[in-house]
């Protein structure tokens, strides 16, 4: 796979994107996750195949099957949790986050087979058979956003999508005979393996699509139309739901709309946010590239996007139900709107949390007893109902905080503050408030007396009093608290201050930070939830010797117990912490370690490795996560602007034999924007508003 990279010189005054053209070598046969993307915040576009086959996978961001869930129930309190926790009595907790399945579903297949859940749902796919042709190659470039197949004769298929349309075009030159073909995800063995059972009747089919009436959902419906102009034919794709009627004229429109439509969204999205120009052609690929997909995925008007954004595969289920994780995926995919300037694109998210107020609160009642408060599992639908029955998941009360404190983290970036008048600010407090409910007096402190860390099954393992977790998570969310108070003009709540005061910031003991009272960090593992109080929630000042002398301790125990088992995603969070501990070269050669190991040959992120040596978490090479993708455009970004204890330390992260490394337009958050060069040691910066 080769990258062509089109530097563009730097400088302070001015804002002008480098262009990355990532580029495929086809057939692209072994999953769709190869296949060159494209998105428009709602659809989702993959495109693949080989031969005279170009295989246009699509799919929704909100085609759910709502059924299902786990409602919080009476018996799930934090007093019972912590009886059966000190019984060691993992069966009683299992079954307290169990739940019955209705009689009549009996399911076959290796999913759904024990638990009644929410589903995100395949679509279809889209088949253009191009008799006599041969594809041999694609291209994509990063700054319009516009793609092309190479066929073996050289001639080549353009490809483009509009937002502004929601619209996908594809222009097959003339003297090229198109044959087209559009197959719902219920003719593939799916359906009888897995939908059928669950009451999914087949899509109906027309001309040129079909529409999809669903057991308990709005029906959607999957379009295309073929129009023959000047030098060629082009196929538009399009899909609907409630959504009106696709962008009209078509034929008057032309592939040259589409692709004018592009090349304006992608200037606007370059020049709002940040770039940077490294001589590193694997981390300017990784930022470039992770960018476009993250601009594609993520829209202001656009739906809020999971695991794989719109990116689901057309005749299987998606992994993990598709689903919200709020114990760190969702934060990952979405990091790169806060560093990378592109604000607005958080606010499908935060409209879609703030709307389920209502159902978490009554989780919070039952949880811990408190009518003000709001607990958030940490696996959900897009209508905030609970997936699975991990129990020790369902109650890790950090991914409440942690979305917490991105809504203010939001406000510190952008300086909105009715945000958080009209919802932020509350919800801020409802963590909090549920927080304090978890925790009790000990020797004259606070103390969490259980706590979910990471683990299995194993009870020993899974939880255990004041994990350095929960505490950082703690601490961030009351400092936030505070200084969003002030930010308002009100007095802070006492309770918070007494938080702050007496909470202990991390849990000490052999080798650094514990992960709970009593238990070590003793194996490699993807989630280094135990270091957040480094990042990302930057509690810890490394100005004090004593906590200094403990995250030194605690970095070097993390790097014995080494990579092993670890998944795609928390690399690019390992480089971050790299660059938190000034270790530059670890940084970069950890990003470039994902890029060789997590990204298959069709530049798809995957959460196990494609590549064997790394890690031994590597036996299912077709799960693509966005998570990894966007954590490594944040991590490439914090090389260059990094913030430790409110300072910012400018090309922390970057080693010192890039002798010519610059940046544009990196968001500060205090709400200002940077730009910085450093050649050979030296370093200038122009702040901008």
């Amino acid at each position: 796979m080769k990258i062509r990279l089109l530097a563009v010189m730097f400088e302070l005054t001015a804002c002008v994107a480098s262009a990355t053209t990532v580029m495929w070598e086809f057939p692209r046969t072994g999953s769709c996750h190869e296949g060159i993307p494209f998105a428009d915040g709602k659809t989702g576009v993959l495109v693949w195949g080989g031969g005279d086959t170009v295989n246009l996978t699509v799919g929704r961001g909100d085609l759910w099957d709502h059924r299902g869930g786990f409602p919080w129930t009476e018996d799930q309190s934090y007093g019972n949790i912590i009886a059966l926790v000190e019984k060691r009595d993992a069966a009683g907790l299992k079954s307290m986050f169990s739940q019955m399945v209705p009689e009549n579903w009996n399911p076959v297949g290796s999913v759904w087979t024990s638990r009644y859940n929410p589903y995100m749902l395949p679509l279809g796919r889209v088949t253009v058979k191009i008799g006599g042709a041969t594809l041999a190659s694609g291209e994509l470039d990063t700054a319009t956003g516009l793609g092309k197949l190479i066929l073996a004769d050289g001639r080549e298929i353009a490809l483009a999508m509009s937002k502004a349309r929601r619209l996908f075009a594809v222009k097959v030159p003339t003297g090229l005979k198109v044959e087209l073909q559009v197959i719902p995800a219920t003719d593939f063995p799916l359906y009888e393996d897995l939908l059928k059972c669950r009451g999914f009747k087949r899509a109906e089919k027309g001309a040129n699509g079909f529409t999809w009436e669903l057991p308990a959902d709005k029906p959607v419906s999957l379009g295309t139309e073929k129009v023959t102009e000047t030098g060629g034919e082009t196929l538009y794709v399009w899909t609907r739901r409630d959504e009106p009627v696709c962008c009209g004229d078509r034929a008057a429109l032309g592939f040259a709309g589409v692709a004018d439509d592009s090349r304006a969204h992608w200037r606007a999205f370059w020049e709002e946010g940040a770039r940077i120009t490294v001589p590193d052609t694997e981390v300017q690929e990784l930022f470039d590239f992770g960018m476009y997909k993250f601009g594609s995925m993520t829209d202001p008007d656009g739906f809020p996007a999971g695991l794989q954004g719109q990116w689901l595969e057309d005749d299987k289920l998606v992994p993990w139900n598709g689903d919200y994780h709020f114990n760190i995926n969702v934060q990952e995919c979405y990091s790169p709107a806060y560093r990378g300037g592109h604000f607005r694109n958080l606010m499908p998210l935060f409209r879609m949390v703030l709307s389920w107020r209502s159902l978490l609160r009554n989780n919070a009642k039952k949880f811990v007893g408190v009518e003000n408060g709001y607990v958030l599992p940490h696996s959900v639908d897009d209508r905030g109902v609970c997936i699975g029955g991990f129990w020790a998941g369902t109650i890790d009360h950090a991914s409440t905080a942690w979305v917490a404190s991105m809504m203010y983290r939001y406000v510190r970036y952008s300086g909105d503050v009715t945000f958080l008048k009209d919802g932020g600010y509350d919800f801020m407090k409802g963590a909090m408030n549920v927080y304090r409910a978890m925790m009790e007096e000990k020797d004259g402190r606070l103390s969490i007396p259980v706590g979910p860390e990471w683990g299995d099954s194993d009870v020993k393992k899974c939880v255990g009093r004041d994990p350095s977790f929960q505490l950082a998570a703690a601490h961030r969310l009351v400092r936030d608290l505070i200084a969003a108070a002030e930010r308002l003009g009100e007095t802070p709540d006492p309770m918070w201050l007494d938080v702050e005061k007496r909470l202990p910031l991390y849990t000490k003991g052999p080798g650094g930070f514990q992960l709970f009272e009593g238990q070590p960090f003793i194996e490699s593992h993807r989630h280094h939830s135990h270091m957040a109080g480094l990042y990302p929630f930057d509690t810890i000042d490394l100005a004090d010797k004593s906590a200094a002398d403990d995250v030194q301790a605690t970095y070097r125990t993390w790097v014995r117990q080494g990579t092993g088992l670890w998944s795609g995603w928390c690399v690019p969070w390992a480089a971050i912490l790299h660059t938190h501990v000034g270790q530059p070269y670890a940084a970069v050669q950890t990003l470039r370690a994902w890029k060789a190991f997590y990204n298959n040959p069709g530049h798809g992120s995957l959460h196990d490795a494609f590549n064997e040596g790394f890690t031994v978490m590597s036996g299912r090479k077709t799960i693509m996560q966005m998570d990894g993708a966007c954590a490594a455009v944040t991590a490439a970004m914090e090389l260059m602007a990094h913030e430790t204890n409110g300072k910012v330390e400018f090309f922390k992260g970057c080693p010192d034999v890039w002798k010519d490394v610059s940046f544009e337009n990196i968001a500060l958050s205090d709400g200002t924007r940077v730009s910085g060069r450093r050649v050979n040691g030296k370093i200038t910066i122009k702040r901008g508003k």
